[in-house]
C-alpha cells in the first residue's frame, strides 16, 4: 500500500531518529541492518492519528479530538518510528492500537532513549571483517553491549588478493573506511567508537593506527569458546598475564618486534623474511595460546609493554625501519597499531603469516 507523502524538514526527520534513538518504539528493533557494503533502513515515520482518509487511515476519524487536523498532520507529535513489520501490525489491527495507547508508547520509548542517551554510552560501531563472506549482523551486536547504537560503518568485503598489488589496494580501502569513520563520528558527537574486528592481521594493525590513541575506542574481542564479543571475564578475573620481554644487544639499523600470543613465532621464520641484519625485540606471554588473551585486562598489559619497549629503544637507537610480526588475537592487533604514531616512529613493515608460499611470513603493509 502505498503511503502519503510526509511533509516535514530534513532538520525534523533527523531530529525524529534520534529521539528514537534508532530503534523501533514497539519491538526496540535497530533501524539500520547491516548487509555486505550496504546499510539497509528498515525504519518507517509512522502516523499515530493517519493520513488522508478511509482505511488508508488508521485512527483518522479520532483526529479532531487528539487535535490533529490536515494542518498539524505530519507534525512530530503525531509521528514516531517503526520497523516495517510493527508499522503494519499496528496500522492493520487500529482497534487494538488506540491514539492513547500509541501516545503512550511513543512518549515511554522517547523517554527510554533519552535515559541511555544519559546514562549509557552512545556507540558507533565500526565493523571490519575480511575474512570469510559472512557478514557481522549489527542488530545481534547491539544486543550484546550495554549502549545505544547511533550509527554503524562497515567494510566486509572479503579479502583474498594477497599479492603486493593486493596488499596496496587493501590499505587504501582502509584509508576509505577510516575516511567514513571520520564522517560518522563528526556527525554524531560525543560518541566512543566500539570496534568489531575479524580481518587479516595487517589490516587491523593498519586501522588502529589510523583510529589512533587520540579518540575514545571499545575495541570488543571475540570469545569462540562462548560465541560472544566481550571485553570482561564474565567469570572470575583470571590471574594477569605474565609477560616476557627479551631484547637482543645487536645494535643494528632495524627493529624486529615479535608479539607471541596465540602461538609462537619462530625466529627462522623472521630472519627468512628480513634476511638482514636487526636487533630483536621479543614480547611474549608465558604460555601462547589460541584464546590465552581475550579481556580487556590482558590486553592493556600487552599493549603498554608492546608502547614502552618499542619507544623507548627508538629513542635511544633511532633505528631506520621497524619490522612487526604479530600471533595474536584480532582485537589486540587494532590496539596495539592505535600505538603507532608515524611522526615518532620510523617505517613499520607488518608481516603476514603465510600458508601460500614458501616463505612463512612475507611483508604486507607499511606504515
Amino acid at each position: 500500500m502505498k503511503r502519503s507523502a510526509i511533509k516535514m524538514s530534513n532538520t525534523d526527520e533527523k531530529y525524529l531518529w534520534v529521539k528514537s534513538g534508532g530503534m523501533c518504539a514497539k519491538c526496540k528493533r535497530a533501524l539500520i541492518l547491516e548487509d555486505i557494503e550496504k546499510n539497509i533502513s528498515i525504519g518507517e515515520r509512522a502516523h499515530i492519528i493517519g493520513k488522508g482518509t478511509g482505511k488508508k487511515a488508521p485512527r483518522r476519524e479520532l483526529g479532531e479530538e487528539n487535535g490533529f487536523d490536515t494542518t498539524n498532520i505530519d507534525s512530530l507529535d503525531n509521528l514516531m518510528m517503526l520497523c516495517s513489520g510493527c508499522h503494519h501490525v499496528i496500522d492493520t489491527n487500529a482497534e487494538n492500537y488506540p491514539p492513547e495507547k500509541l501516545f503512550d508508547m511513543k512518549k515511554e520509548h522517547e523517554g527510554w532513549v533519552k535515559n541511555r542517551l544519559t546514562q549509557n554510552n552512545k556507540a558507533i560501531a565500526i565493523l571490519h571483517k575480511r575474512k570469510n563472506r559472512m557478514p557481522f549482523d549489527s542488530i545481534l551486536l547491539v544486543d550484546e553491549i550495554d549502549t545505544l547504537l547511533l550509527d554503524a560503518v562497515s567494510l566486509q568485503k572479503e579479502f583474498t588478493d594477497f599479492s603486493e598489488e593486493g596488499w596496496e589496494e587493501a590499505r587504501k580501502q582502509n584509508e576509505e573506511f577510516f575516511e567514513r569513520i571520520v564522517q560518522a563520528k563528526k556527525e554524531y558527537s560525543g560518541t566512543k567508537l566500539f570496534v568489531f574486528a575479524l580481518s587479516p592481521i595487517p589490516l587491523l594493525i593498519h586501522l588502529g593506527q589510523l583510529i589512533s590513541d587520540t579518540v575514545p575506542v571499545v575495541v570488543y574481542q571475540y570469545d569462540r569458546q562462548i560465541q560472544k564479543w566481550c571485553l570482561e571475564d564474565s567469570g572470575e578475573v583470571a590471574e594477569e598475564q605474565i609477560i616476557n620481554v627479551e631484547i637482543s644487544k645487536d645494535k643494528q639499523d632495524s627493529l624486529v618486534v615479535t608479539v607471541q600470543v596465540s602461538g609462537i613465532i619462530a625466529e627462522k621464520e623472521v630472519s627468512e623474511a628480513i634476511k638482514t641484519p636487526y636487533q630483536h625485540l621479543d614480547i611474549r606471554i608465558e604460555k601462547p595460546g589460541i584464546d590465552a588473551v581475550i579481556y580487556s585486562h590482558d590486553i592493556k598489559i600487552i599493549k603498554e609493554a608492546f608502547r614502552k619497549y618499542v619507544y623507548d629503544l627508538q629513542d635511544h637507537h633511532h633505528f631506520k625501519e621497524i619490522h612487526l610480526f604479530y600471533y595474536g588475537p584480532a582485537g589486540l592487533a587494532v590496539e596495539l597499531g592505535r600505538t603507532i604514531n608515524d611522526s615518532m616512529l620510523p617505517e613499520v613493515h607488518i608481516y603476514e603469516h603465510n600458508r601460500r608460499g614458501e616463505r612463512k611470513y612475507t611483508r604486507a603493509i607499511t606504515i
